[in-house]
């Protein structure tokens, strides 16, 4: 496996990625979802040979705020180290950044017992509150 920044995007292999996770908001508009990539802060692939496996999408401004806004594993590779290896690459190169923040779901303690190992911690542990709008 091999984590690279990407420049150009497989919107092809994107699609199929998103949909093996069951992301389909994403994809009711294909305009918006090419769109979305390159005007992202940074965009990180994982790749299996040349089949992309994963990836994590990032917006902000590169100085005070990371937000993490994607990260999606294909369910055939998931529990076999893609998401750390994504995540570890990205705290790397965006260490300098002051906050880095994301939303998950709730219900999903899977995915908030990885989020906690590689270092987050929930925002209510901070005593602050996080707020959205649909």
């Amino acid at each position: 496996m091999e984590v690279i920044r990407m420049t150009a995007f497989p919107y092809a292999s994107l699609r199929v990625l998103y949909e093996s996770v069951g992301w389909s908001t994403y994809l009711k508009d294909i305009e918006s979802f090419e769109a979305m990539f390159p005007a992202s802060l940074a965009v990180y692939g994982a790749y299996d040979d040349d089949r992309l496996i994963g990836i994590v999408r990032l917006v902000g401004d590169n100085a005070h705020i990371l937000y993490i806004q994607d990260i999606i594993v294909n369910p055939e590779y998931q529990a076999r180290g893609v998401g750390k290896a994504l995540m570890e690459r990205v705290l790397f190169d965006f260490e300098h950044v002051r906050q880095k923040v994301l939303i998950t779901d709730m219900d999903d303690s899977h995915v908030h017992t990885f989020y906690e190992s590689i270092g987050f911690i929930r925002s209510t542990d901070k005593n602050i509150v996080c707020y959205v709008k649909f």
